[in-house]
C-alpha cells in the first residue's frame, strides 16, 4: 500500500513536469530577430588559409554581401589575412581573383596581410605579391593582434 502510494506521487510528478515542459514556450527562435545597430562600427578580420578557389570566392563574397552589402562601408573594416594554402590568393601567378581584390581594395577599403612564415616556407617575396598587400607579418601575430584589440575574426 505504501509502496504504491509513493509510486502513484512519484508518477503524478513526472507527469506534471513533463506537461510543464511540453506547454512550455521555447526560449529561443519564438520573438522577432534582433536588428543589428545600423550605425555601429563593425571590425572584421576574415583568416584564409584555403587554396581552393571555391573556399577563396565564398570569402569574398562574404565580404561583399554579407558584410558590405548588410552593414554599409562607412560602418565596416575588413581586413584579410592570408596563410598556408590561402597565400596564393595574394600572389600575382597564383591567384584567379586580382581584379576582385582590386575592387574590394578600392571601392571598401579592404587591407590584405600575407603571412611572412608561409611565405618563407614558399619562398613567396614581396615582389611576388600583388600589390594590394599591405603588410607581410606571421597570420598568427597579426590575428592574435586584431583580436586582442577587439576585431570579431571569421576562418574561411
Amino acid at each position: 500500500m505504501i509502496i504504491q502510494c509513493v509510486a502513484r506521487k512519484w508518477a503524478m510528478l513526472w507527469i506534471t513536469c513533463c506537461a510543464s515542459l511540453t506547454f512550455q514556450q521555447p526560449t529561443w527562435g519564438t520573438g522577432p530577430a534582433e536588428e543589428l545597430p545600423t550605425n555601429q562600427p563593425h571590425r572584421v578580420v576574415m583568416h584564409l588559409n584555403s587554396g581552393d578557389e571555391k573556399v577563396q570566392r565564398g570569402a569574398l563574397n562574404n565580404i561583399i554581401k554579407d558584410l558590405y552589402q548588410e552593414l554599409g562601408p562607412q560602418n565596416l573594416t575588413v581586413k584579410l589575412v592570408a596563410h598556408g594554402a590561402g597565400l596564393p590568393l595574394l600572389t600575382k601567378k597564383g591567384t584567379a581573383f586580382a581584379d576582385e581584390l582590386t575592387e574590394l581594395r578600392r571601392t571598401y577599403g579592404v587591407t590584405y596581410t600575407a603571412c611572412s612564415t608561409t611565405m618563407k616556407a614558399m619562398k613567396v617575396t614581396k615582389e611576388d605579391l600583388i600589390s594590394e598587400v599591405d603588410d607581410t607579418v606571421p597570420a598568427m601575430v597579426r590575428l592574435m593582434e586584431r583580436q586582442e584589440q577587439g576585431w570579431v575574426s571569421i576562418k574561411r
